[in-house]
């Protein structure tokens, strides 16, 4: 609340200008040094110290204000010095909250998305040092740097490190300019700031790692002998067994983890098009729009009726009947997330306990398999995607079935077609891998365990 304009804190008051009673400078209390008062329109009232104990250097001062907050009128822009830079990114990031939706929608944003905006802008303060500043003191040439700040800072204190692509930065740049053209749309910055131009990386180099057919057989191995394991308990044995067959559905049907974390039973139905017999192995799992990166529902055939049947043995839930559809889940579990938690059938299964799980797993699997690959959940749809393509599946059927574009299948998998396939002929050279992949090559419903063995898996 302001304080007013008379009485005990008002003493000593000289209009600046005759006539005009919007500006005056006074004294408070106890004090030789004169304020202003400055009454703006349709902005309020501001009081601020001159600095000065002399009245003609005080009215000065006051009137070099008015003159600045006339300009600044002038220009369509706001005058008062109320907040500063950081004190903006608050409201911002309150404006773009408002705009966070359960899943992508045009005009929206994603509550990860929303996570990622106000981490871009604290990247923004770290810049500053943590020091806020006035925004008619913005320095624009050093705005125009940050892209060279972030590239070669490195600074433990401030938690600032060189990102390993200049795509990150262009990301971080597109939220911070989103936040000074918020500050320009509101008349509280002159001009839009510049930013120093970076190139962005080719598709094809941004491409995250992969697993080899040896390194996946090595890995599958290796994970299903630490789900089996003896000593754990029974909490324990359900969440590395969820683990493992999540990860073999992963690489067979290229799901991302957050749309294999958002299934629910009822998603996953028979797929009447193949023959009696091949039921068995593929059906079709319907992707809603709210569990999807881009906001698109699809629906994606993929070989793991029987990776399916297993969760559902683990998570103790009986067939609907013997001759029921598949996923055989009776009416009142369908919407029950597919991945859930031990004896709760009807909670997701827990971020902590999949973070835990996963460093367990790459302390199995990284330094003895993986080289100096950078495996995460990502890479074992990134490796289903490249046996797809190494098998020579039709590119348009595989981008629709990933649910990604096929130009983006082209630059990041094509590619490397050469490299897998010298790797799976290195690695099989026998006739029945060979007739195995002739007689499948374009099919897309194939386990990718099958051709690694003699005999088709039977985990």
């Amino acid at each position: 609340m302001a304080r007013p304009n008379s009485g005990k804190w008002v003493q000593d008051k000289v209009f600046v200008l005759p006539n005009k009673d919007d500006l005056y400078v006074y004294k408070r209390p106890n004090s030789n040094v004169y304020q202003y008062f400055l009454s703006i329109p349709n902005e309020g009232v501001e009081r601020k110290s001159t600095g000065q104990t002399d009245l003609e250097k005080a009215k000065e001062v006051a009137l070099d204000r008015k003159l600045l907050v006339m300009s600044r009128h002038q220009q369509g822009l706001k005058a008062r010095r109320v907040k500063k830079l950081f004190d903006f990114i608050d409201d911002f990031l309150a404006e773009e909250k408002k705009r966070v939706a359960t899943h992508n929608i045009k005009g929206n944003i994603t509550q990860e998305t929303f996570r990622v905006k106000s981490h871009h802008l604290s990247m923004l303060k770290r810049f500053y040092g943590n020091r806020n500043t006035k925004l008619e003191d913005l320095d624009y040439p050093k705005l125009h740097g940050y892209p060279i700040w972030r590239q070669q800072t490195d600074d433990p204190k401030l938690g600032v490190k060189p990102p390993k692509t200049t795509h990150t930065i262009l990301t971080e740049l597109s939220t911070i300019k989103g936040y000074f053209a918020y500050l320009e749309r509101l008349g509280f910055i002159s001009r839009f700031p510049t930013f120093h131009k970076l190139a962005s990386e080719s598709s094809r180099s941004l491409r995250r790692d992969y697993l080899n057919p040896r390194q996946y057989q090595q890995t599958i191995n290796t994970v299903r002998k630490w789900a089996n394991s003896k000593s754990c308990t029974s909490s324990q044995t359900h969440n590395r067994m969820m683990l493992y067959q999540a990860i073999l559905i992963m690489s067979n049907s290229c799901l991302r983890i957050g749309e294999l974390r958002g299934l629910v039973w009822g998603d996953l139905d028979t797929n009447d098009n193949l023959k009696k017999e091949d039921q068995n192995i593929g059906h079709l799992i319907r992707i809603r729009a709210e569990i999807t990166k881009t906001g698109n529902a699809r629906t994606v055939q993929s070989p793991t009726v029987k990776r399916f049947e297993e969760l559902r043995k683990l998570v103790g839930i009986e067939k609907k009947s013997l001759r029921s559809r598949f996923p055989h889940i009776p009416t009142q579990y369908l919407q029950y997330p597919i991945l859930s938690k031990f004896n709760h059938p009807d909670k997701p299964f827990g971020t902590g306990t999949l973070n835990r799980c996963w460093k367990e797993i790459k302390e199995l699997c990284a330094e003895r398999y993986w080289n100096n690959k950078n495996i995460t959940w990502y890479s074992f749809r990134h490796t289903g995607i490249s046996f797809a393509v190494s098998r020579g599946v039709p590119m348009l059927q595989l981008a629709r079935n990933a649910g990604t574009g096929s130009r983006y299948v082209e630059d990041v998998y094509y590619h490397h077609e050469s490299e897998s396939k010298q790797t799976w002929d290195t690695l099989n050279q026998n006739r029945q891998f060979r007739e195995y992949m002739k007689r499948h090559k374009d099919e897309i419903l194939i386990p990718m365990e099958d051709p690694l063995t003699d005999e088709p898996s039977s985990d």
